[in-house]
């Protein structure tokens, strides 16, 4: 079944992504941050798989702005693989996913000093073939403060669907392209 589903708004998060079963004790140590977090569907579909894999796709999302790396872990199959665009490498495994995304956000909020206002998944297109799904979307990615700008990614995730949950397998974005800049002149 192929369903196309309107826009997510995902307002104060940071969807980058996820990998390897863990024992909840290994992310213990990270105090997850509190952000306010506002989840929106305009137009929902009426497919419960559809739906589910978008509710897994957004609490993994709200995961990654609390920076709740447990939660986050809950969420991703233990073996769990992303293409690395910096670095052209396969991260592979559920831990390495997670300390990659953990370094990822840390070295992008010490770059830019003002967190991402919002994220947008926008035009959200979910293919479901029986345990398997892939999601296909533009993640733009707004930031405010005294420049603001926006960001988009286009990404692609599969998940499987284990013991009746669905699961993030795989997930792969290009690289963020600026789109818009306020400093830029208005057309």
């Amino acid at each position: 079944m192929n369903y196309s589903i309107p826009k997510y708004s995902l307002l104060s998060l940071l969807l980058l992504a996820p990998s390897g079963i863990a024992m909840a004790s290994e992310y213990s140590d990270v105090q997850p941050k509190k952000s306010i977090c506002s989840v929106s569907c305009l137009e929902p579909t009426v497919d419960g798989d559809a739906d589910s894999i978008l509710d897994v796709l957004k609490a993994i999302t709200r995961a990654l702005a609390d920076h709740d790396f447990k939660a986050l872990a809950s969420h991703l199959d233990a073996n769990c693989t992303t293409y690395d665009e910096n670095t052209r490498k396969m991260v592979v495994g559920r831990d390495n996913i997670i300390k990659d995304v953990k370094e990822s956000i840390e070295s992008e909020e010490r770059r830019l000093k003002i967190p991402p206002i919002s994220y947008v998944i926008d035009h959200p297109y979910v293919r479901v073939t029986g345990d398997q799904a892939v999601v296909t979307f533009v993640l733009i990615k707004e930031i405010g403060g005294a420049k603001p700008m926006k960001f988009e990614s286009h990404t692609s995730d599969v998940f499987i669907k284990r013991d009746g949950q669905w699961k993030k397998l795989h997930f792969c974005g290009d690289a963020w392209k600026k789109v818009q800049d306020s400093s830029a002149p208005a057309a």
